[in-house]
């Protein structure tokens, strides 16, 4: 993911123009989290070659998917997204285990697990409850808290070794400690989504 002053003018060209913007609000992970979620990848390609897997630096956290929205209403998003931050202090997640979504044998996603997410379950519904406040729709879907690891590809595998691919996953994960929100364009292209960050929204300080 970029920083945002390098999309500031896109940004302005847009607005001028009306444009429309796929957004979405998410947390990312530390580099060194992301780092051993990439070697985790590489060690599971093997096991499940059906998978399509998440490139390291792309790997984020939704909170909240909002679609494509008008350029004029990023500012109404991030106004959202900055209160909800400011009411939850910084808090700590630790990933756990593997898990998927669709059946064992043909799986659509393969996700990392969280615990201690009592927190982020409470800055999802902050946010939620503010972007209703402020005109953006209900969300599609509940609130989940993981990190989607790979998605099946258009040409199917074998069934996947879920004894061997869940004992490769490390034990041991780097800590995550949450301290900000980003609000993120996603710009879909054919080697895959290119995500910029369109803002940053600290949590409160205070333990």
């Amino acid at each position: 993911m970029t920083g945002n002053r390098h999309i500031i003018p896109t940004l302005v060209r847009q607005l001028i123009r009306g444009e429309r913007m796929r957004t979405f609000i998410a947390l990312e992970p530390p580099a060194d989290l992301r780092a051993a979620i990439g070697e985790l990848s590489g060690a599971l390609d093997d096991l499940m070659p059906g998978m399509k897997w998440v490139k390291a630096a792309n790997i984020h956290l939704t909170l909240r998917f909002l679609g494509e929205i008008e350029t004029a209403r990023l500012e109404d998003a991030s106004v959202a997204v900055a209160g909800a931050a400011a009411a939850i202090s910084s808090f700590d997640l630790r990933p756990t285990g593997l898990g998927h979504f669709g059946s064992p044998r043909k799986p659509r996603v393969v996700w990392l697990g969280l615990a201690h997410i009592d927190n982020l379950t409470e800055l999802a519904a902050g946010i939620e409850e503010r972007l209703e406040e402020s005109g953006f729709g209900r969300a599609d879907k509940p609130f989940s808290a993981h990190l989607t690891l790979a998605r099946a590809g258009r040409r199917p595998g074998p069934p996947p070794d879920w004894e061997r691919t869940r004992a490769a996953a490390s034990p041991d994960w780097p800590a995550w400690t949450v301290s900000e929100v980003c609000v993120i364009k996603s710009t879909l292209t054919p080697r895959g989504p290119i995500y910029d960050i369109i803002s940053r929204h600290e949590l409160s300080a205070n333990p």
